[in-house]
């Protein structure tokens, strides 16, 4: 049985989906760049320990409706 989504409520399989560093939470991610389906969070890879970074958008502080302003507006 799949995990549910924290952001979007949806179910939330391991194909799909990772777990938030920060709250421990599953969330939506697409893992490859042709694959489809809904984003409800990001990744990033963190430079000082070359390790991948996983956040959902509650973490991050969005909401998903409100797109991220771009690099230099609110940054």
């Amino acid at each position: 049985m799949p995990d549910t989504c924290r952001i979007c409520g949806q179910p939330a399989h391991d194909t799909d989906s990772a777990l938030c560093n920060n709250c421990d939470q599953r969330f939506h991610l697409r893992l490859r760049a042709d694959s489809d389906g809904p984003e409800c969070g990001s990744v990033w890879i963190n430079e000082q320990f070359l390790s991948l970074e996983y956040a959902c958008q509650r973490c991050l502080g969005s909401s998903g409706a409100d797109p991220e302003p771009p690099v230099g507006q609110g940054h």
